[in-house]
């Protein structure tokens, strides 16, 4: 039980020394690929703040909008999660037309709201509330729950 608690322990000041820093920054400080991307797919929207989030494994930029509207960069300007969940949704444009045209194909009546990338896939959620999974090429893997 001792070992338990001193693993436990450990565990919480490993975590508590995890620098963690968010502090908000101004456009032209994002990556130059994440700025043409925002000025691209979301030139109608007014950007409420920008925030830089320096972990110990990684660094990331989260540009909010002012309609609640989000998109996360990695530190090389990559999208990784777009949210748009008013309509009409994501843009697009802004995302394989492989998903795109699965989406419209299969559920027709309603739009995409989220949508993340990391290395081994999308995952997107529709306005209907479904949750789809696509691979790393947009291929249509499975309904998730």
């Amino acid at each position: 039980m001792k070992k338990l608690a001193l693993l436990v322990l450990m565990g919480l000041g490993f975590v508590s020394c995890e620098s963690q820093e968010k502090v908000a920054v101004e456009f032209n400080q994002l990556p130059a690929k994440a700025q043409n991307f925002v000025k691209t797919h979301f030139s109608d929207k007014t950007i409420t703040v920008i925030f830089y989030d320096k972990d110990l494994l990684d660094k990331d930029y989260e540009v909010i909008f002012e309609d609640t509207s989000n998109v996360d960069f990695n530190s090389k300007g990559e999208w990784t999660k777009i949210e748009v969940k008013v309509e009409p949704g994501v843009p697009t444009n802004a995302i394989p037309t492989s998903i795109v045209n699965y989406v419209n194909a299969k559920h027709p009546n309603t739009f995409i709201i989220s949508i993340n990338k990391d290395r081994r896939d999308y995952e997107v959620e529709l306005r209907n509330g479904l949750d789809l999974v696509f691979d790393k090429n947009g291929n249509f893997l499975r309904y998730d729950d």
